[in-house]
């Protein structure tokens, strides 16, 4: 009966690191760690989402898009409101050139998390991307309101402004990203 209790008890850890793995890993090793962690199905909903898009992260990493999108994509079926999923997703339909799919996930993320700023930050790339330059600032200055001191905001909404032919926004967006970046 000890002997019993003592795997249990050791099976039930090396699921919990295999997760903790998944997450803190990186490269082939984390997609290792993270298929295993996926396959033993002791999670609940929310950690096996966290396990497929921590695997979609890496398979992003190495290229592979379409792996990335897969587990993203079977992260939300899993957790509806897997807000990482559906910025990550975003991220890779981005990278892909899937710009309206794109904006539909970061549209997802914000309703999900208001104060990502991250998502305004990228949703805002991604008309850019499209040549949609009004949205793309408003997005920047959506990002701004929650994150003042992010120097990359105010470069890319300085370009947008560049495009827009506000020279005088331009150069003082500029002026705030070179000081943030001392």
């Amino acid at each position: 009966m000890l002997a019993l209790a003592a795997l249990i008890g050791s099976t039930a850890v090396a699921y919990a690191d295999d997760l903790q793995l998944c997450h803190d890993q990186s490269g082939d090793a984390a997609i290792v760690v993270c298929t295993r962690a996926i396959e033993t199905g002791h999670w609940s909903k929310k950690n096996l989402a966290v396990a497929y898009t921590s695997r979609g992260v890496e398979w992003r990493a190495k290229g592979e898009l379409d792996r990335a999108i897969a587990d993203y994509t079977e992260a939300i079926r899993i957790d509806p409101a897997a807000y990482l999923a559906f910025y990550n997703r975003a991220n890779a339909y981005r990278q892909k050139g899937e710009l309206d799919r794109a904006l539909a996930d970061y549209d997802a993320a914000i309703r999900l998390d208001p104060l990502g700023y991250f998502a305004f930050y990228n949703r805002g790339n991604a008309y850019m991307q499209k040549g949609d330059i009004d949205h793309a600032v408003a997005d920047y200055d959506a990002a701004l309101r929650i994150n003042r001191n992010d120097a990359d905001i105010y470069h890319n909404r300085a370009v947008a402004y560049q495009r827009k032919g506000d020279n005088a926004s331009a150069e003082a967006d500029l002026a705030v990203e070179k000081r943030l970046r001392r």
